[in-house]
């Protein structure tokens, strides 16, 4: 099945055109991913690393899941989809916290990846034990707690939302 997705302007408003994911990444149109956080009570955050099988990014730290919106769906539904296909945890609508939405771009693979993303950011505030979660191997290679996010080559680059969950985990 080909995942379809909304092709957005460079402000963020629907075209009403959607592309397969490989084409929106290839010709480098705008669209939505959601990023969830899930953060402890006592304030660690629980990272996941990306599979060494990802095309990109393989083996770096990351957000505790993400993914691309769908075609049509909303940025909850895909936080909510992304964290159980990724960690197998389900969450609610109420379980997320909605933060802002950060623009970013950058260029990978020789160029063959063009990602200009509006990441929608959700905060999840839970304790949950690392041992009970079903991580998908095409995805995660492991997850841990960290008392603090430390961006530096072993993470993927999204430095203005570590500093804001940082800001906002407090």
């Amino acid at each position: 099945m080909i995942e379809l997705i909304d092709v957005l302007t460079a402000d963020g408003k629907p075209t009403g055109v959607r592309k397969p994911k490989n084409q929106i990444h290839r010709d480098g149109d705008w669209h939505r991913a959601a990023h969830v956080w899930i953060i402890s009570p006592d304030g660690r955050f629980l990272l996941q690393r990306r599979a060494l099988r990802k095309e990109n990014n393989p083996g770096l730290w990351d957000v505790t899941a993400a993914g691309h919106l769908s075609a049509g769906e909303s940025a909850a539904e895909a936080a909510m989809r992304e964290t159980f296909e990724e960690i197998g945890l389900a969450l609610t609508r109420e379980d997320l916290r909605f933060v802002a939405t950060l623009p970013q771009s950058c260029v990978l693979n020789d160029g063959k990846y063009i990602d200009n993303e509006f990441h929608e950011i959700f905060l999840v505030r839970r304790d949950v034990d690392i041992a009970s979660l079903k991580l998908d191997a095409e995805e995660v290679a492991e997850v841990r707690w960290v008392e603090e996010l430390w961006p530096d080559d072993t993470f993927v680059p999204h430095g203005d939302e570590y500093a804001l969950v940082s800001r906002l985990s407090r």
